[in-house]
């Protein structure tokens, strides 16, 4: 799951108080203390800055990413695909923020082994994320390392041997071999190839 950097506006103390909070339940590993703040704060922030507001959807994509470690992934996924649909509305369908929002959707839908939805919306995203942010971009690359482990455990071993391959090459020319997203990728090309006999 991506979360989406600090806001660029103010909003309500108390509500820029309690965002705070459930981020740091979050990152503290205290899920489902997290869930429960970012519920009950989507709630406000929808009646104080409206369903549209950058704040209730970057909430409400928390909200899901909460139940998503959680393991509530039905719930995730539905919390995840409100936000994408809104921000698709709001924003347009290659906005950064919108391609955050389908990023997490695409995790969710996998996870769970819907490959009818999740894959072609991580392909959409990966192809929307080299249009607007670059091939070379960490969180093209990142959508690209979850798209290759996704065809490979939906089946595809040659597409996603080919994606990881060449996402592992891009990110060692662009970040170093050592950088913690080319291992990443790195590590999820060798055990691919590692299980490639299995398929």
């Amino acid at each position: 799951m991506r979360f989406l950097p600090s806001r660029s506006r103010p909003i309500p103390a108390d509500l820029e108080r309690r965002a705070g909070s459930g981020l740091a339940l979050f990152e503290a590993g205290q899920y489902a203390a997290a869930e429960r703040a970012w519920r009950t704060l989507f709630a406000d922030c929808e009646r104080q800055l409206g369903p549209a507001h950058p704040e209730t959807l970057r909430t409400l994509d928390r909200w899901g990413s909460a139940l998503f470690r959680l393991r509530r992934l039905g719930e995730s996924a539905q919390r995840h695909r409100e936000a994408h649909h809104r921000a698709a509305a709001g924003l347009g369908a290659g906005d950064p923020v919108t391609l955050v929002y389908a990023y997490n959707l695409g995790c969710a839908l996998v996870v769970m082994h819907q490959w009818g939805e999740g894959l072609p919306l991580l392909e959409d995203t990966l192809r929307r994320q080299r249009r607007r942010l670059g091939q070379d971009h960490p969180q093209t690359l990142a959508t690209a390392k979850t798209l290759g482990v996704s065809l490979f455990m939906a089946g595809d071993a040659g597409a996603a041997l080919d994606l990881l391959r060449s996402s592992y090459e891009r990110a060692a020319r662009a970040f170093g071999p050592d950088d913690p997203l080319t291992r990443d990728i790195g590590e999820n090309l060798r055990v691919a190839l590692r299980n490639t006999r299995t398929y």
